[in-house]
């Protein structure tokens, strides 16, 4: 009776749990499930009672009480099946209302069986084995509801089991966790009908629906049974525009999509078994450090006819609890994101092709504006070369052109900025190459050696140069610098900071403006222009009198430890 009770919780609890499935994922598995558990229940817990009381008609009471649960487990599994495995799903739904109308036809019989006696001819209380038990006569009506019964049980059965030969991990497991729950009260209940020992006159199948709530609870647990679900394998997979292929440890095929197969030009039949290089050649041959990866993608070109197109391709690992079971690989389509790009980068080429022409031409006609200049200052007669307002205009014009000059140079290094792809560069590397030009200048140089990485555009270098030139040119005495580095929560802060004079509260943020400053103000315009290219930040936070502190934010993401330093 304990056992029984017991089955009735865990069906009950099992219902709660698809419930809630239900309520997020809105999936007609779910409600079969739950009407499936909620039956069990029924069927446990009356069959309890009946087991337990002594006297005959309260235990043919409950008998009868038992067939809510019996008249609909057999249903409520088919459905489940057909639902959860896909297999005559649209057929299943269209006449699901057939499907219940015998199963209200054995409870009606049962609430009148007095009057026909079609359901239980009889029963009688057998006291033989030292316990009351109830036996049942059954009647023709019992023999047409088991036998719709027993076939719609082995129909759902079929149903696994066709999806269990096809499936891969970890499909396949939840396919085996519903064929062992089900197997288990067919096998009791055919014990029972059958009349073999003393399964004659106790049904064995509500105690081996105990056992079906403790393998099915197991599969939620472990394998995230009705969380996975098998008929996403049609209705999603096969709809995918992106190739979907399943490799074994042996890099052999196991399961494809349309997608993959009309890219490679062949049938599932052919491919299935083979290698993943015999499909599309040594372009997705996967190199033995990338075999033993984790998780990795590159990009590929793949020859379609005269067309080459191009993808990326991402390997996953199939793991069944901590175990490798195979690899998923992706195959998607960049065709025209990589022609946007390539067509991005020939534009980007002729622009700069102008910019560096167009910049060369001007630069020749300020060095000629500075060579007449010079000369105009030289063949001035004295008294109007030593007239103040002509010193003034003629200093004033050799400044505007030092400017332009400065700001025509400009442009070569902000032209290069988010040109070349961002990479990861060594923090103590990267400064050391910056401080190498100031040798011999009197300034040492203090630069970390962490073994730290950050994700940064390739002209970080010149960031850093930039910081140590304005330390140079505008911190008046400095003589130390110095390049460290500290972690501020999931952050990479790194200070480069001087011994000079500082900068002024009313500066701090100024400085930063372009055309600010003491000469052009486009040194740290470039520096802040060079880090925001990956999300970096820069600001100042030093002490005025005590030195410059310049701090650049690394995010999260951006920044890593290099082990082999």
């Amino acid at each position: 009776m304990g056992a029984l009770i017991l089955s009735g919780l865990i069906s009950t609890l099992l219902a709660i749990k698809a419930y809630k499935a239900f309520n997020y994922r809105r999936m007609y598995f779910s409600k079969y499930f739950i009407f499936i558990m909620l039956s069990m229940s029924l069927w446990s817990v009356n069959y309890a009672f009946e087991v337990g009381l002594m006297d005959i008609e309260l235990k043919y009471f409950f008998a009868r009480l038992e067939y809510i649960g019996i008249a609909f487990v057999p249903v409520a599994w088919f459905l489940f099946a057909a639902e959860y495995s896909g297999v005559c799903k649209e057929f299943v739904r269209k006449y699901e209302n057939a499907f219940l109308m015998l199963p209200f036809l054995a409870i009606l019989s049962m609430l009148t069986n007095s009057f026909h006696r079609m359901h239980f001819a009889s029963y009688y209380l057998d006291i033989s084995g030292g316990f009351p038990l109830l036996v049942l006569i059954h009647g023709p009506f019992f023999w047409v509801f088991y036998s719709y019964s027993f076939i719609l049980i082995i129909l759902g059965i079929f149903f696994f089991f066709k999806q269990f030969v096809h499936l891969t991990a970890p499909y396949r497991a939840q396919a085996a966790i519903a064929l062992t729950a089900a197997c288990i009260p067919v096998m009791g209940n055919i014990l029972h009908i059958a009349d073999i020992g003393p399964f004659a006159f106790f049904d064995p199948t509500p105690f081996t629906f105990t056992v079906t709530g403790l393998i099915l609870f197991w599969g939620i647990i472990q394998h995230e049974f009705l969380n996975i679900i098998p008929i996403a394998r049609e209705n999603v997979i096969e709809s995918m525009s992106d190739g979907y292929i399943v490799v074994d440890l042996m890099d052999s095929i196991v399961d494809i999509n349309k997608a993959a197969l009309e890219l490679a030009g062949k049938t599932k039949k052919e491919v299935i078994g083979k290698k993943l290089n015999e499909l599309f050649g040594d372009e997705v041959e996967m190199s033995q450090t990338e075999a033993h990866e984790g998780n990795f993608s590159k990009e590929i070109s793949l020859r379609n006819g005269l067309e080459t197109k191009f993808f990326t391709l991402s390997v996953s690992p199939l793991m069944t609890k901590d175990n490798a079971e195979g690899k998923l690989v992706m195959i998607h389509d960049i065709t025209e994101t990589y022609r946007y790009q390539e067509a991005l980068r020939q534009a980007n080429k002729k622009i700069n092709l102008m910019s560096n022409i167009t910049r060369h031409d001007i630069l020749n006609q300020v060095n000629v504006l500075s060579g007449y200049t010079e000369l105009i200052s030289e063949t001035l007669p004295e008294d109007i070369k030593n007239d103040p307002r002509i010193g003034k205009y003629l200093k004033n014009l050799n400044k505007g052109i030092e400017t332009i000059h400065s700001q025509i140079i400009f442009t070569k290094d902000y032209q290069e900025l988010g040109v070349v792809s961002p990479t990861w560069q060594s923090i103590n590397d990267t400064a050391k190459e910056a401080a190498f030009p100031f040798s011999g200048q009197s300034i040492k140089f203090y630069i970390e050696e962490r073994g730290l990485e950050i994700y940064a555009d390739p002209l970080l270098k010149k960031a850093f140069y930039n910081l140590f030139d304005n330390a140079r040119a505008h911190g008046e005495h400095v003589t130390e610098i110095n390049v460290s580095s500290r972690k501020v929560a999931d952050s990479l802060v790194i200070e480069v900071k001087d011994n000079g004079i500082g900068v002024s509260p009313v500066m701090k943020e100024l400085i930063f403006e372009k055309s600010v400053g003491k000469n052009t103000g486009l040194g740290l315009f470039l520096v802040r222009g060079i880090l925001s290219i990956t999300g970096m930040g820069i600001k100042e936070t030093g002490i005025e009198g005590t030195g410059a502190t310049f701090e650049i934010t690394v995010p999260a993401g951006n920044w890593r430890e290099n082990a082999s330093q």
